[in-house]
């Protein structure tokens, strides 16, 4: 029964997904073509299809502390696809994300036209087209989210900071919030950071359904409540590092022997 139940869940959160980003492309053309700020009905669609997966998942979400307003220059650390999910509900902000997704099938064309903002790390000739892209993405109806541990892990620590996307932040000495994500699963649960946290080789349909197994799932994201600046990207990212670590709460003591960051 339990399998069942998991994958009427896996079924149902496509289904949640595009019955929302149908919605959103309804309300966007009207929007746009009256010359209106897109960013706000932007934002209202993804906290609403952020609840829909989060109940279809049988996810509480947890806010701690006070979520920054937009312009906010935010950074959080990175476990899964579902922290966008966990994200989106608690702010309203737009995302810097690997330039991969986009050729990703239908995920990627969501992505586009949700306004998120690409780069190629492998490449550092991007980073300042993207930097000036922030810059001009940061308004009064939206922040911008980025994960500067560039890659997943099963969350038994935090990783290193790659400095090179906090450019815009230190050069124009923009103050940066951070947040960190925890998931816990009930009782009888599979682990969280096997289940909810998704690193390695999995695909994404296989750790989906594990994760639809559980039963509860709780998301907490907890907001620093302080902002930090430096002019020094490198500086920035030490203190942010240290700053997360001190809210951050792993989602298991043990070593993972199989993991290993895909930088």
């Amino acid at each position: 029964m339990k399998k069942i139940i998991a994958l009427v869940k896996v079924m149902f959160v496509p289904a949640a997904t595009f019955m929302h980003y149908s919605i959103y492309l309804v309300g966007l053309g009207p929007i746009k073509l009256m010359g209106k700020p897109w960013e706000t009905w932007r934002s209202l669609c993804m906290k609403r299809w952020a609840a829909a997966v989060a109940r279809t998942l049988s996810m509480e979400i947890r806010i701690e502390g006070e979520p920054p307003k937009p312009p906010f220059f935010l950074v959080s650390n990175h476990l899964s696809y579902i922290d966008i999910v966990v994200l989106s509900y608690s702010l309203e902000t737009t995302f810097v994300s690997k330039s991969e997704v986009k050729t990703w099938p239908f995920l990627g064309i969501m992505a586009r036209t949700l306004g998120i903002l690409f780069v190629d790390r492998r490449r550092k000739r991007d980073l300042p087209r993207v930097n000036k892209l922030i810059s001009s993405q940061l308004n009064e109806r939206q922040g911008v989210v980025l994960f500067p541990e560039g890659t997943t892990s099963p969350g038994k620590e935090l990783l290193p900071f790659r400095p090179s996307l906090l450019q815009h932040p230190a050069a124009e000495e923009v103050e940066v919030s951070f947040a960190a994500i925890h998931y816990e699963t009930g009782e009888g649960g599979l682990p969280a950071h096997e289940s909810v946290a998704w690193w390695g080789d999995k695909p994404m349909h296989t750790h989906l359904f594990r994760m639809a197994l559980n039963d509860q799932i709780t998301a907490t994201i907890r907001f620093g409540g302080r902002t930090l600046k430096s002019n020094d990207r490198k500086e920035l990212a030490a203190g942010l590092q240290k700053e997360m670590n001190r809210i951050f709460t792993p989602l298991t003591e043990h070593k993972v022997d199989e993991y290993e960051p895909g930088f």
